[in-house]
């Protein structure tokens, strides 16, 4: 997390100097190279070297990706888009999911090798001039200066740190409080991801046909009351319900977040989107550590506490999430 987290202040001054075609295709062929290396690796010092660098060059696509939704297509449909764009790396995790129960471990590597070097090959050769145009001056400390920016990033941080702190301790919470085997657990985990490609395009819809705060304030209070209803324990399909409710939740008001960051001008939508992504990994790397300090002595207590504070948040949601830019 913390490699890809960094890396993705580099893509806005790299789209300075860099078309973004020819940056996705170069990034997208050392992605596909650096899971060639995992899948042929015999050492975990390497295999971890060489994850920390797939999360380098692979940290660029998200920001790349906002950039060009916000280019290429109109404020209208942008939710829509964005729904698609991110629905795709939910999809991604439920054939990973169903393949590492099928397969040696070393396709899950192998496969993304060759997608990575088919996608690299398509973006060589699709031409177009939205993927050619430069972007210009990259200056991040502008964007903290301005109030409306530098809210809704401190906002963006709180909310990812906060749903981390829970999101990264669900394989252990549902092994200890509800002593679900490992592939209960994993099911759950598709269930999850299946339940978050809905919700971002439900998410998709809400943003652009009844506004981004709206999906932004729905998915916060979903999200809220599935973390502190986690506190108590149920049975298990309650429990299967609670965790479709975090997941559509969470991808409802991510969508909403997001639509509204590409709704900024084009002077500022590098910066903005690469901060999006870094500021969301550092988000979800504070939330994990520290939850893991109290998670470690009650669960119920900790999800409590988070579901609360995320409550809480909901009541600053229109003052960082402007209705119009």
């Amino acid at each position: 997390m913390i490699p890809y987290g960094v890396s993705a202040l580099l893509y806005a001054p790299l789209a300075r100097n860099i078309s973004p075609r020819a940056l996705m295709g170069v990034t997208m062929l050392l992605f596909a190279a650096t899971n060639v290396l995992c899948a042929g690796v015999g050492d975990i010092r390497h295999f971890f070297l060489f994850r920390c660098l797939m999360g380098i060059v692979s940290a660029g696509v998200v920001p790349l990706g906002l950039i060009l939704i916000g280019k290429i297509f109109d404020k209208e449909i942008r939710g829509r888009m964005l729904g698609l764009f991110f629905s795709c790396s939910f999809i991604a995790s439920i054939a990973g999911i169903a393949l590492s129960g099928l397969a040696n471990w070393r396709w899950l590597f192998v496969i993304p090798a060759a997608i990575g070097f088919v996608n690299a090959g398509l973006l060589f050769l699709f031409k177009s001039p939205l993927l050619s145009r430069l972007e210009g001056r990259v200056d991040y400390v502008s964007i903290f200066r301005e109030p409306q920016t530098r809210n809704i990033f401190i906002f963006i941080t709180l909310i990812s740190t906060l749903y981390h702190g829970v999101d990264r301790w669900l394989g252990v919470y549902m092994s200890r409080i509800y002593e679900l085997n490992q592939l209960t657990i994993s099911l759950l985990f598709g269930l999850m991801a299946v339940s978050s490609a809905v919700g971002q395009n439900v998410g998709g819809w809400i943003s652009d046909k009844k506004g981004r705060l709206i999906s932004c304030r729905a998915g916060i209070l979903m999200l809220a009351a599935g973390t502190m209803i986690l506190s108590f324990k149920f049975n298990v399909p309650a429990l299967v319900a609670l965790l479709v409710l975090l997941s559509v939740g969470w991808t409802v008001g991510h969508n909403g977040a997001s639509a509204v960051l590409t709704d900024f001008p084009d002077s500022k939508r590098s910066e903005i989107a690469s901060l999006n992504s870094a500021l969301r990994f550092v988000g979800g790397g504070i939330g994990f550590t520290i939850s893991g300090l109290f998670v470690e002595k009650s669960f119920a207590l900790t999800y409590l506490g988070i579901g609360i504070f995320i409550l809480i948040l909901s009541f600053f949601v229109k003052r960082v999430v402007p209705e119009t830019l």
